[in-house]
């Protein structure tokens, strides 16, 4: 576990959402930080890793198709998504 990548989730999830944007609250990205930011953990089993991963292509392709604080907010959402992704998978690689 992290302590600062949960707090890094815990301070997007305060973050407000940019004005303007269309948002989808409980989203399957929303609730893999949700998760991490309360519990500091995540464990992934083999369905999970895909669906993560598949929400990381989706906010990394979100934010090119994005501007400004829109980007921005894709762009950090799949930051910590794949942050989160790469702390299971070496916590399930460990002995």
């Amino acid at each position: 576990m992290s302590s600062e990548l949960q707090a890094k989730a815990r301070a997007f999830l305060e973050r407000p959402i940019p004005v303007g944007m269309s948002y989808q609250p409980g989203s399957l990205s929303e609730q893999f930080i949700v998760t991490y930011a309360a519990d500091g953990t995540f464990d992934l089993n083999l369905e999970l890793t895909e669906l993560l991963g598949l929400c990381i292509r989706e906010a990394f392709d979100t934010s090119a198709r994005r501007a400004g604080e829109e980007a921005n907010f894709f762009r950090e959402s799949a930051s910590i998504l794949q942050a989160i992704q790469a702390e299971s998978t070496a916590s399930r690689s460990c002995p």
